[in-house]
């Protein structure tokens, strides 16, 4: 990462960090006690990093994502350990997704230079990764499966129709 890119990546660590403790963790939809729709946007973080950013630096940096959103969600680590698992499934979501000719030496994965649906496919990866592994360490016990399949299929599509919206605002290019 160059200069600029660790500048802008600090601005973008601090927003989405901001935008998800401060605003989304605020929203909230369940019944009978248990919140099934949780709007999870700093995952977004971790899809924007540069495409040949390495994997260790990668997880390192969506363990402090994680342990951030963590300190102020009193959670004890659970967006630490979806976060740095995400972080480590990153290289396996962008093979998935790859296109045939392979990424530019300087490939953003913000949909400018690979495409919309390409970044839209990216992100629903990048986000079932994220809220798979968050709902199973939330719940922490597979006796729970349908607590956590129903919080899956909530929150996954509005995660990822408010990520989309939050990067169309933010990078109106795509």
């Amino acid at each position: 990462m160059g200069g600029a890119d660790i500048v802008s990546n600090g601005v973008r660590f601090v927003t989405l960090l901001f935008l998800q403790v401060f605003l989304f963790r605020q929203v909230n939809f369940g019944l009978w006690g248990a919140d099934y729709l949780e709007i999870l946007v700093s995952p977004l973080f971790i899809a924007l990093l540069p495409v040949r950013t390495p994997r260790a630096l990668v997880v390192v940096l969506a363990f402090l994502l994680g342990a951030g959103t963590d300190l102020f969600y009193e959670s004890l680590g659970v967006h630490m350990a979806a976060a740095s698992f995400t972080g480590y499934a990153r290289s396996f979501a962008l093979r998935a997704v790859e296109p045939q000719d392979g990424y530019k030496a300087k490939a953003n994965p913000d949909g400018r230079d690979l495409g919309l649906s390409w970044w839209m496919r990216y992100l629903a990866l990048i986000l079932v990764a994220y809220l798979f592994w968050y709902c199973c360490m939330e719940a922490f016990s597979p006796v729970f499966w349908k607590a956590i399949t129903l919080k899956l299929l909530v929150s996954i599509p509005i995660s990822w129709i408010v990520c989309i919206v939050l990067i169309t605002l933010f990078r109106p290019r795509i």
